[in-house]
């Protein structure tokens, strides 16, 4: 891992653009480093634009696994393919969101990380902090109750659901686990982590994540 000293254009570092390297948050790297993922897994990414993470399943599964990835936004899923591009990744294929919703397959693990407030990056989207009020949470989060209830149906026996956010918001993370879990008995909760936002030798932003398995 080495630490980024000052802006700069990421496109233009040496090596980027042959796929040597990918530039992540701390914070960002955490969801996929907990949900673990395996060679021969079946894997979906449902909210995988711009493609970051998306691509750290594969390299943590050796480019082994089987990755599913989608997004509601579909030109921003035109991120995803360059990405995967840059850094030669085999394992993962790319599904129109629509298509997801009317197949059958089921998944070893699920990835959603959810749109959220943005609370825990406000050091990096200063304009999110004029958007965050009390009812934008709200609505934020029924979106993302939404997500966590459509992968319930999509995750296998035994499979588990990494639920990620770079919010703060207690409504959007933990009392949002909280409400999954009281309507959904088949599930338990395996770890959760709430990271606030830091600033030291290797500062981060702040994101929550926590792993749903299915019993």
């Amino acid at each position: 891992m080495l630490r980024i000293a000052g802006p700069h254009a990421v496109t233009q570092l040496p090596g980027f653009a042959e796929g040597l390297f990918s530039v992540q948050d701390l914070s960002a790297s955490m969801a996929v480093r907990i949900l673990d993922p395996r060679p021969g897994w079946s894997i979906l990414d449902l909210c995988s634009a711009p493609g970051s993470k998306t691509t750290q399943i594969a390299e943590l599964s050796r480019d082994a696994a089987s990755v599913t990835a989608t997004d509601i936004d579909a030109t921003r899923l035109e991120r995803v393919a360059e990405n995967i591009a840059r850094l030669g990744l085999k394992s993962i294929t790319i599904v129109p969101h629509a298509q997801l919703e009317r197949g059958t397959e089921r998944f070893d693990a699920i990835l959603v990380d959810a749109p959220c407030s943005n609370t825990g990056v406000l050091s990096r989207r200063v304009e999110a902090r004029f958007r965050v009020t009390a009812q934008a949470v709200k609505d934020i989060a029924a979106i993302q109750k939404g997500l966590l209830a459509k992968t319930a149906g999509l995750v296998k026996p035994a499979g588990r659901i990494c639920y990620s956010t770079c919010s703060i918001q207690r409504r959007e993370n933990q009392d949002m686990v909280r409400d999954f879990l009281a309507g959904h008995s088949d599930f338990e909760l395996a770890s959760e982590s709430l990271l606030l936002p830091s600033i030291g030798p290797f500062d981060h932003d702040g994101a929550y994540v926590a792993l749903l398995v299915r019993k």
